[in-house]
C-alpha cells in the first residue's frame, strides 16, 4: 500500500487529527527504560559467584570440622596435644587424695555448726558445755554417739567425771551422709580410737542407726544411753582409708 492510498484511507488524517500509526511510530523510535533486575548477565554471574563460595565454605567444614566432634573438633593431621599445666607448680603427675581427707573436710564444715558449745578446740564451755576431747561418748562405740546425734540428750549427764546440765539438740534432720561425716571428723579429730579402729563411720552405719533409734521424738536421758554397751559398734564394714570402700574391694 503506497502512501497516497494510506493517507487516504485514513480517517484521522483526512479529518485533521494524528494518526494513530504516528503515535506508534513515535514510540518505537523511543529506547527503552532499564527495568531493574532486567541484566540477566549481571544477575546469572552473582549467583554463580555465590554457589562457588558455598561450595568452597561446604569443603572446608567438612575437611577441618570432624563433624563438629566436641572430643576432637581442633584435631587435624600431625597434630600433637601440648602436656597439661600441673596444679601449683607440681613437678609430676597430680596423685589422687585419699578418701578420708575428703571425709574429714566434709565432717569438718558440719561441725563449724557444733562450735558454739564445743568450740573449735573440741574443750567446750567449762561448765556449761561438755567437751569432746577426752569424751566417753567420742571415745566409746558408735552407737551410743549416733543416739545422741540423731535424737540429742538431757541433762544432766557426765562426761569424764563433770556433771553437764544444758541439753544437746538433735541432729536428726541432717543426712545420713553428714551424720558420719561429723561423727567420722569428731572422732578422728578429738578421740583416741582403741589399737586397730580407725575411728571411720559410714553412711550405710548412720541408716542402721536411724532405723533403730531415729523414731525417738524426745532427746535421750542418761540411763538410756547407759543400757547401751560402751563400745557397741555400728554394723558396716571396715572403710579402706585410701579408697573409701570396704576393705577388700575393689
Amino acid at each position: 500500500m503506497d502512501e497516497q492510498n494510506s493517507t487516504e484511507s485514513n480517517l484521522d488524517y483526512q479529518a485533521g487529527r494524528p494518526a494513530v500509526r504516528d503515535g506508534h511510530d513515535s514510540v518505537r523510535r523511543e529506547k527503552p527504560e532499564p527495568v531493574a533486575g532486567g541484566n540477566s548477565k549481571v544477575l546469572i554471574s552473582w549467583v554463580a559467584t555465590a554457589g562457588l563460595v558455598l561450595l568452597m565454605a561446604g569443603g572446608y567444614f567438612n575437611g577441618y570440622s570432624n563433624s563438629f566432634n566436641s572430643s576432637d573438633t581442633f584435631i587435624y593431621p600431625g597434630y600433637v596435644a601440648a602436656p597439661r599445666p600441673l596444679i601449683d607448680g607440681a613437678s609430676g603427675p597430680v596423685e589422687q587424695k585419699p578418701w578420708i581427707e575428703d571425709w574429714m573436710a566434709d565432717g569438718k564444715k558440719t561441725y563449724g555448726n557444733c562450735i558454739a558449745c564445743h568450740q573449735a578446740t573440741g574443750m567446750g564451755l567449762p561448765g556449761m558445755f561438755p567437751p569432746v576431747i577426752g569424751s566417753e561418748w567420742v571415745d566409746g562405740g558408735t552407737e551410743r554417739l549416733s543416739m545422741i546425734m540423731l535424737s540429742g540428750i538431757l541433762g544432766p549427764f557426765n562426761v569424764s567425771g563433770v556433771t553437764y546440765n544444758q541439753p544437746m539438740p538433735a541432729w536428726g534432720a541432717l543426712s545420713n551422709e553428714k551424720i558420719a561425716q561429723v561423727m567420722t571428723y569428731i572422732r578422728r579429730e578429738f578421740g583416741e580410737m582403741p589399737e586397730g579402729k580407725t575411728g571411720v563411720v559410714t553412711t550405710e552405719m548412720v541408716k542402721v542407726a536411724r532405723e533403730k533409734h531415729g523414731k525417738r521424738a524426745t532427746p535421750w536421758a542418761e540411763a538410756d544411753l547407759l543400757a547401751i554397751p560402751a563400745d557397741a559398734d555400728l554394723p558396716g564394714a571396715e572403710i579402706d582409708l585410701n579408697t573409701g570402700k570396704p576393705v577388700g574391694k575393689n
